[in-house]
């Protein structure tokens, strides 16, 4: 008797974790719009742009890349120049779900 592959449930759980990286992307990018200055505007882009980079990893099915994204994604994020705490928590639980 061959053992289950849980192939098919692994893909489905990183379809959802892409689709809610790029969620958090647009949030983000919300975020740098409102933002009142360069350095905050500056750190919100580039998070956006590191969730927006482990969505399309995943897409590939890189979840190594796809965490290096999120981890620099929780790092501008939570900086004193972003100060968007949510965002960070988001990668974390990215993160988090990718670990499982």
């Amino acid at each position: 008797m061959q053992p289950e592959t849980p192939t098919l449930d692994l893909q489905l759980d990183l379809t959802a974790v892409e689709a809610t990286a790029r969620r958090w992307a647009t949030r983000a990018r919300a975020l740098v719009n409102h933002a009142t200055c360069d350095d905050r505007e500056n750190a919100l882009g580039v998070a956006a742009f590191q969730f927006d980079s482990a969505a399309q990893y995943l897409d590939r099915g890189d979840t190594g890349k796809a965490r290096e994204a999120l981890r620099a994604a929780r790092n501008y994020a939570g900086s004193e120049e972003a100060m968007a705490p949510e965002l960070a928590e988001a990668a974390d639980t990215l993160l988090d779900n990718l670990q499982s």
